[in-house]
């Protein structure tokens, strides 16, 4: 009866878990005290023999897993809350050690890439950022940037930046900057700025080359259609 209780409790604790539920709700639920749900998992005490359809349907298992050795709990990653940032429409890619959230500074970040395969919305990364189509509400990361499509909404790089299509919203980077089609907006960038297209900024800091050029304020260099 022991290995039974023992079973029994282990398997409470892991469904409600799995659910999202506090001993509180959970015993809100079936009608008890959040002190009996607590002796439940602790196998200090097995519940009634009619609270297990209730329970069962609670959890949505059926009342023979609640006895069963061989559960293997789903993962619920959408419980984890402890994070810095709002519950939003964002992608963000983060690298971990152990718990703590690595930084740029830590120097690992920039061996690994966050990838995503088609079009993304807003994208945020500590590490370098691949997407091999269209961002459509701007890019962030602590490493570099490679977009294989046209990238809306600017971008923050601690690296280099790759755009395959236009790139409208301006740029901050600490490295190149490679455009396949036109560029719309400021940018400051510590190396330099490659357009296969026309680019339309008020302020530019960086060097330049690209075939047509509007901006009102340049600092550096500037080539336009292989000239000086």
């Amino acid at each position: 009866m022991d290995n039974i209780n023992n079973v029994l409790a282990s398997n409470i604790q892991n469904f409600r878990k799995n659910k999202g539920l506090t001993q509180e709700e959970l015993a809100k639920e079936l009608g008890v005290t959040f002190q009996a749900v607590s002796k439940w998992e602790n196998a200090k005490s097995a519940p009634d023999i009619l609270f297990l359809p209730k329970m069962a349907e609670v959890f949505g298992c059926y009342i023979d897993e609640l006895f069963s050795r061989d559960i293997q709990p789903e993962l619920h990653f959408d419980l984890c809350t402890a994070f810095p940032w709002e519950d939003d429409d964002t992608i963000r890619g983060v690298v971990c050690l152990g718990r703590k959230i690595l930084q740029i500074s830590d120097e690992i970040t920039d061996k690994f890439t966050f990838e995503i395969v088609g079009d993304a919305k807003n994208v945020q990364s500590e590490c370098n950022i691949t997407v091999s189509g269209f961002v459509s509400e701007g890019c962030n990361a602590n490493g570099g940037v490679v977009i294989g499509g046209p990238l809306v909404g600017g971008c923050n790089s601690g690296g280099q930046v790759t755009v395959g299509g236009h790139f409208s919203g301006g740029c901050n980077c600490m490295g190149d900057i490679t455009c396949g089609g036109s560029l719309f907006g400021d940018v400051n960038c510590n190396g330099t700025v490659t357009v296969d297209g026309d680019i339309e900024a008020d302020k530019i800091k960086g060097n330049v080359v690209c075939n047509v050029l509007k901006c009102d304020r340049i600092e550096g260099d500037v080539t336009i259609n292989g000239e000086k």
